[in-house]
């Protein structure tokens, strides 16, 4: 099984701080005064640190490559991920501003489109009151005429209810016969 560098690195950590601690414990009561023993104490870390460059150098070393690698590649991501975020970003402001544009547009073609639609409904009203106007005129040219037909009947028949009034009071007996005559000799003619 293999362990990460930095396991590895804390478990020597860990084993120097002990070998250290018991060091520490086992000369407390003694007086330093032996240089042979620092001497020794300098051999001994540095072997340590020798044994962990030997062991941990490989793997901390592909440790640090890979976490680099990890490191550029979210970097590449991350500016990739901006450029998009940027073109994503000009998209959408070349989308508004077109957004704004055509909003314009509408309102302009609106108005436009209500004035002609005012024109044409004030175009059809014109007609509908001159057509109202004619049909009125057409109307009363006819009220008029029966009118006056209904007026003329009875004109006639008063002029002739009255001239056959005149003609019985103004008609002698004399007068009766010679009309009298005068009708038979006519319907008994060949026309």
């Amino acid at each position: 099984m293999r362990r990460s560098p930095l396991a590895a690195l804390a478990a020597a950590f860990a084993a120097f701080a002990l070998a250290s601690a018991a060091s520490a414990a086992e000369h407390a009561g003694a007086e330093h005064s032996d240089p042979m023993l620092l001497v020794f104490h300098a051999f001994g870390l540095a072997v340590l640190i020798g044994v962990l460059v030997y062991y941990a150098r490989g793997p901390l070393q592909t440790f640090l490559a890979d976490r680099s690698d990890v490191l550029r590649r979210e970097l590449d991501k991350a500016k990739h991920a901006l450029e998009a975020a940027r073109e994503a970003n000009a998209a959408m402001k070349a989308r508004l501003a077109r957004v704004a544009e055509e909003h314009e547009a509408l309102v302009r073609d609106s108005a436009d489109l209500a004035e002609r639609e005012r024109a044409r409904a004030l175009e059809r009203a014109r007609a509908a009151a001159d057509r109202v106007r004619h049909e009125a005129h057409l109307a009363a040219a006819q009220e008029l005429e029966r009118a006056r037909g209904e007026l003329q009947g009875e004109a006639a028949r008063l002029a002739t209810s009255l001239a056959g009034e005149l003609v019985r009071q103004n008609l002698t007996p004399d007068d009766e016969k010679r009309l009298l005559r005068e009708f038979v000799e006519r319907v008994g003619r060949p026309s």
